[in-house]
C-alpha cells in the first residue's frame, strides 16, 4: 500500500513536471504587416496596379482606348497560354469581376501602399484611415475575403476547360495563385490580430 501511494504521488508530480520542462508551450504569434511581410505586400499592391490597368482592365474598359501594342500583348498571352478568360470577346461574368477589381480594389491598393509606407508605432498619432486597429483593418478583411471569393469561379473555369492539358492548367493556375494567396493571407492577419501592423496603442500617462 505504501508503494502504491508513493507511486501515485510520484506519477502525479511527474505528470505535472513533464509539460513544463520537456514540452514548454509557447503562444503562436501571427506575422503582421512588418518586416519581410510588409515588403511582400508592398510589392504585391504596387505591381497589381499596372497589371490591373494594362492587362486585366482590357476585359472591362473598352479595348479601343488601349494602344494596339497593349492589345497585341494580351492577345498573345491568351493564345500562348490558352487563357480563355482573357480571350476576346470576354465572358460577361469575367468582365463583371474585372469591373470590381478596377472600381473597388484599385483604390484600396493605393490606400494600402500609403498605409504600409506611413505606418506609425504610435497609433494615437496616426491617421484613423490607415491605423492598423481601425478602419484600415476592416478594409483589409473586406478586400481579402471578396477578392479570394472572386478567384473561385476563375479557378473553376481553368480546371473545367477541356481544351487544356494538366500542365497547361498548372501554368495558368500559377499565374492566378498569388491573387488568392495574398488576399487570404491579409484576411488571416486582420482576423487574428487587433492591429495589422502589430503595434499597440500608446498608453496615456496618468
Amino acid at each position: 500500500r505504501l508503494l502504491f501511494v508513493d507511486w501515485k504521488v510520484l506519477s502525479s508530480k511527474s505528470s505535472e513536471a513533464i509539460p513544463n520542462e520537456k514540452y514548454p508551450t509557447t503562444p503562436f504569434i501571427m506575422p503582421t504587416l512588418q518586416g519581410h511581410t510588409r515588403t511582400a505586400f508592398l510589392v504585391f499592391f504596387a505591381s497589381h496596379i499596372p497589371i490591373t490597368f494594362v492587362v486585366d482592365g482590357q476585359a472591362f474598359i473598352p479595348r479601343h482606348y488601349y494602344p494596339q501594342v497593349m492589345r497585341d500583348v494580351v492577345d498573345w498571352y491568351a493564345i500562348t497560354f490558352k487563357d480563355k478568360l482573357m480571350t476576346y470577346p470576354f465572358q460577361p461574368w469575367f468582365t463583371a469581376l474585372v469591373g470590381i477589381e478596377v472600381l473597388f480594389q484599385v483604390p484600396f491598393f493605393f490606400l494600402a501602399i500609403y498605409a504600409l509606407l506611413h505606418q506609425s508605432k504610435n497609433c494615437e498619432n496616426s491617421n484613423a484611415l490607415i491605423r492598423g486597429d481601425s478602419l484600415f483593418r476592416s478594409l483589409c478583411i473586406v478586400y481579402g475575403s471578396s477578392t479570394a471569393t472572386t478567384l473561385i469561379p476563375i479557378f473553376a473555369s481553368i480546371f473545367t476547360n477541356q481544351d487544356t492539358t494538366v500542365g497547361e492548367k498548372a501554368i495558368l493556375c500559377s499565374f492566378y495563385l498569388p491573387y488568392i494567396i495574398f488576399p487570404l493571407w491579409l484576411v488571416v492577419i486582420a482576423v487574428c490580430e487587433d492591429n495589422v501592423f502589430g503595434t499597440k496603442m500608446a498608453k496615456k500617462s496618468e
